[in-house]
């Protein structure tokens, strides 16, 4: 067993690297399909008395999302609070408007995360203007709200990576529905989620408002902000018993949420986290996602956890799986991109599985050593580790971890293992590994860079972005 994971000085760093504190007294069930989660969302949201914060990457124009609706308009019309986050980008994708319409007509209220077409323009007075909307359009289609949870009456949470929609409500039952993964949580780490969610309701607020009234003569940013921040205060008192009753221990499972917000904080505080678990690991461990298209920080750490004897596996989609993921895999892009990252990775001791089944692989766990877990929205990729904001749980037990290794035993049987000679041999061109480093690095710590990574940037070899 490694003991390490239960050390005070892996817990003290993971403090200091997440800016978190893990929980006692939790209780965890661990939901590894749609079917098993949807099952506890329904069940949640038809027992709320006071409030439900949800918040999702998208939400699909379908039955499932229809049902969410209902029950957001219900609970609302009841005086219950029904506040939805989702990401505006995927928005536009998803034909979803008349379901988020129908939440607001029946009295909820949703938000959406960093407009797509607001603050577009450019400021004619810093010249090269279409070089400043290029910029901004990038920066636009790579900064997402990825984050998938939902928090009832501040008692419950659910949290990991599925969405609003049939393709995640059917996983388990349908074949072509999608293989994702969800935990039930309670007891005081909900606290720290349901803190997160207001948080983060004011902010982007505030963030919107900025957006749409920036160029507007007379207006104060600064004003602004305050204001957003004064309400948020207030609402923090006058909702403080709905919005944070006591909670009891419901467990005894150890519980750390992380909360990453790599372009709302400048920090990388997942990535922080993924680092030093990699970094820890003793005798395994394997971590899946829809993609692997991981940075070069992330690429080093897992080839030197290899190196040094640890059982690495990265389970993804195939070729055919990935055509299911949105607008058909980016109609390519997503698989093509990720095994031009295979050579390096097999070379490196990682052993690597693509699913096999024709729904795509969605779920984003981690397992190490048998006995340190996570799960989230977080992906082994750039997106995750320097633009999306992310949330992810870390359990420090090993009944549950031992769980999430049977799953992944389980995946196993659907998966065909990629051998080195299957891998392609990239160009130069779009070799991942032979990129410039950006500076996007400098939002994750100095301390958990690998070596390489550390001295291109100590020599300056990066670009910004």
């Amino acid at each position: 067993m490694n003991e390490v994971f239960d050390s005070s000085a892996f817990g003290s760093e993971m403090d200091r690297l997440t800016g978190s504190v893990e929980m006692s007294g939790n209780s965890c069930l661990f939901l590894p399909s749609g079917v098993q989660s949807y099952r506890e969302r329904w069940r949640l949201l038809a027992g709320a008395k006071h409030q439900v914060h949800a918040v999702a990457f998208s939400v699909m124009n379908d039955d499932t999302s229809r049902r969410m609706a209902s029950e957001m308009r219900r609970l609302a019309r009841s005086g219950a609070q029904a506040r939805l986050i989702l990401d505006d980008g995927v928005y536009w994708t998803t034909f979803c408007g008349k379901i988020l319409e129908s939440i607001e007509d029946g009295g909820g209220e949703v938000l959406h995360y960093h407009k797509l077409f607001r603050d577009l323009l450019p400021d004619l007075s810093k010249g090269r203007p279409f070089h400043q909307i290029a910029h901004k359009l990038k920066l636009k289609l790579k900064r997402h709200f990825h984050e998938k949870y939902m928090v009832v009456d501040g008692t419950a949470a659910v949290l990991g990576g599925l969405n609003w929609g049939d393709k995640y409500a059917l996983g388990g039952q349908e074949p072509k529905a999608w293989r994702d993964t969800d935990v039930l949580l309670t007891g005081p780490v909900v606290a720290d989620i349901q803190d997160r969610f207001v948080t983060d309701w004011y902010r982007y607020q505030a963030q919107n408002e900025l957006a749409d009234n920036l160029r507007r003569r007379g207006f104060d940013p600064q004003e602004c902000i305050e204001r957003w921040r004064t309400q948020e205060l207030a609402d923090r008192d006058t909702f403080k018993d709905r919005w944070f009753p006591k909670l009891e221990a419901t467990g005894d499972l150890p519980i750390r949420y992380v909360a990453h917000k790599p372009w709302d904080e400048n920090r990388g505080q997942l990535t922080n986290a993924m680092l030093h678990v990699i970094e820890n690991a003793k005798e395994t461990l394997w971590w899946g996602c829809h993609g692997i298209r991981p940075p070069r920080m992330l690429a080093e750490a897992l080839i030197n956890a290899a190196a040094r004897g640890v059982d690495v596996r990265l389970f993804t989609n195939s070729k055919v799986s990935a055509q299911t993921l949105m607008l058909r895999g980016l109609f390519g892009w997503m698989y093509w991109e990720s095994s031009n990252h295979y050579k390096t990775l097999l070379e490196g001791g990682i052993r690597i599985f693509e699913w096999q089944k024709p729904g795509a692989f969605h779920s984003k766990n981690m397992v190490a050593d048998s006995c340190y877990a996570s799960v989230g929205s977080y992906n082994i990729a750039n997106g995750s580790c320097f633009h999306h904001t992310e949330s992810n749980v870390f359990i420090r037990d090993r009944a549950f971890a031992e769980q999430v290794a049977a799953q992944f035993e389980i995946d196993t049987k659907d998966c065909l293992e990629i051998t080195l000679a299957q891998a392609k041999t990239p160009s130069a061109k779009n070799d991942p590994f032979l990129r410039p480093l950006r500076d996007r690095c400098f939002i994750v710590d100095p301390g958990m860079w690998p070596k390489s990574v550390s001295e291109d940037i100590d020599a300056g070899k990066f670009l910004p972005f």
